[in-house]
């Protein structure tokens, strides 16, 4: 990594991203261990606008011509965004990244090392209500904020609220979250983790635990109607029209169960999965379709059509409401899905299928439409918001994420090296998966209790469907990566994870004692 610690954590040393937004110029400055550069908040204070579907890989956007997605809204966004093209999700599951993106930390700082359940929630794994958020600071800053959809940052409790996922796997997912652990949204309607799509449920701000509301209509549509309800603001009733507002609409597909999406999208495909899916690494040989049903591709595609038409409805209002000028409107996602690439069903792995995300930034008449190559991660989205919201200053200190803003507005200043990547076993941080991602080249390192290191390593550049791990042809480039760019992030990171072998006292014992069943006796 070729960033310094302080400009790690802050990601500083470039000019103050607020002022170019309010001036149209830009303004050289050099941060010191003492200085700050400082930045002019807009006169009139920006809205912000994050729409977040859950499991949408960067390859089903229909501008990037890879997976036969149908997305005229995206396309038609990005032809007026910044289209950030290398953003990564660094931990590609739900609750991870959720928690890197509400508090700029990466996992081991921030307490979501996995997804928050009943399992998880048994080692400490759950969004801290102590977090500063950065919906916290635009609390403080004086903003309106709202929440719908998805959160998935709690942990359930018991008794257990009664729900088709309560259990699923062994495991309680979904629960309501806490009015004082809601990190200063005022206008909450949201629920914990997935659900059925064709009749979701949501907690209103004042719907009782015990009763979670329950909706007939595809969940992405019902939350595009809410957030129509939220900028239409019919008898202040949602927000207070006086303060600039902040609205998160997290929507659950296309994440699993992917049979739950209206016919009108399905429609929209008539080919089979195995005509829509035509990834070369894609193997049809193995079983990854178990429990997913033969068609799932297709109905992966049939709900990104229904995010994206319902994408164009919020944006649709946001203009009628004469809005669209002064909001900055983030489209992204928390990971991206396999679909039978390397065999894989889904996520939580280091392909690009799982990793690769959208990510657009839009405000008319100051960030200019174009493609950025940086490579963004998770955490580098709080400080990226706030600065180009104007609200450089108010970033904490602990925030270990970079701001971009100058990247979004003028494609210059702080440009990350390599994105981490990490899978952290339950209960187990010193163990697992970590790995980083280049501009050229991803590698995993495994580390297992009592087992030897497993590497993987693609050239994404000769090899962009990673179908061919030169990690054992390549070791001066695997140690020069894991030197170079991998420690430097488990020091900045907090990680105690180390790419050499060990093995804990209960494996070694349970080893002897396999070793002894196992000898000739004499």
């Amino acid at each position: 990594m070729s960033i310094s610690r302080r400009n790690f954590i802050k990601g500083v040393a470039t000019t103050g991203a607020a002022a170019a937004l309010s001036a149209g110029v830009s303004k050289t400055a050099m941060a010191s261990e003492k200085d700050r550069c400082t930045s002019k908040k807009p006169e009139k204070p920006l809205n912000l606008l994050l729409v977040f579907p859950d499991e949408m890989r960067a390859m089903a956007q229909g501008f990037k011509h890879q997976d036969p997605a149908i997305t005229p809204h995206l396309d038609a966004f990005a032809k007026t965004a910044k289209v950030m093209d290398q953003m990564a999700s660094n931990y590609p599951l739900c609750s991870p990244f959720r928690g890197m993106l509400m508090t700029g930390k990466y996992p081991l700082h921030n307490g979501v090392t996995g997804n928050t359940h009943d399992y998880g929630g048994k080692v400490g794994i759950e969004l801290s209500p102590y977090a500063k958020c950065w919906s916290d600071v635009l609390k403080d800053e004086g903003y309106s904020l709202g929440y719908i959809g998805k959160w998935h940052l709690d942990v359930p409790q018991e008794p257990y609220i009664k729900s088709y996922n309560n259990p699923m796997e062994g495991r309680y997912w979904n629960d309501w979250t806490p009015p004082d652990r809601r990190h200063g949204f005022d206008f909450w309607y949201s629920y914990g983790t997935y659900d059925l799509h064709l009749k979701p449920m949501y907690w209103g701000n004042d719907t009782p635990r015990e009763y979670p509301e329950y909706v007939d209509q595809w969940g992405p549509e019902h939350e595009a109607d809410m957030a129509i309800k939220y900028l239409r603001n019919e008898g202040n009733q949602y927000r207070d029209p006086s303060k600039p507002f902040a609205l998160v609409v997290s929507m659950n597909p296309p994440h699993s169960p992917y049979d739950q999406v209206p016919q009108k999208y399905l429609d929209m495909y008539p080919q089979s999965s195995k005509e829509l899916n035509t990834r070369p690494n894609v193997d049809w040989d193995k079983k990854y379709q178990e429990g997913y049903g033969p068609q799932y591709f297709k109905e992966y595609l049939a709900m990104v059509s229904g995010v994206d038409d319902q994408f164009g409805r919020i944006l649709a209002e946001l203009d009628k409401q004469g809005l669209a000028d002064n909001t900055l409107v983030v489209f992204f996602s928390d990971h991206g899905c396999c679909m039978g690439s390397h065999g894989a069903p889904t996520k939580n792995n280091i392909y690009e299928e799982s990793m690769r995300v959208p990510m657009m930034f839009r405000l008319p008449g100051k960030i200019p439409a174009g493609v950025n190559e940086s490579l963004m991660s998770a955490p580098d989205i709080y400080p990226t918001i706030l600065d180009l919201l104007g609200f450089k200053d108010s970033i904490p200190d602990s925030v270990e994420g970079v701001s971009l803003a100058e990247q979004v507005l003028h494609d210059k200043g702080v440009s990350p090296t390599s994105q981490l990547y990490l899978f952290v076993p339950y209960g187990q941080p010193s163990f697992g998966r970590r790995g980083v991602r280049t501009k050229t080249h991803t590698l995993e390192v495994d580390r297992q209790d009592g087992e030897p290191l497993k590497y993987k390593l693609f050239d994404n550049v000769a090899d962009p469907y990673q179908m061919k791990n030169i990690a054992d042809s390549n070791p001066e480039l695997v140690q020069k990566l894991i030197k170079e760019e991998l420690l430097p992030w488990l020091e900045k990171t907090g990680d105690s994870w180390r790419p050499v072998e060990f093995i804990t006292g209960p494996t070694k014992k349970m080893k002897k004692q396999l070793e002894s069943c196992a000898a000739p006796k004499a």
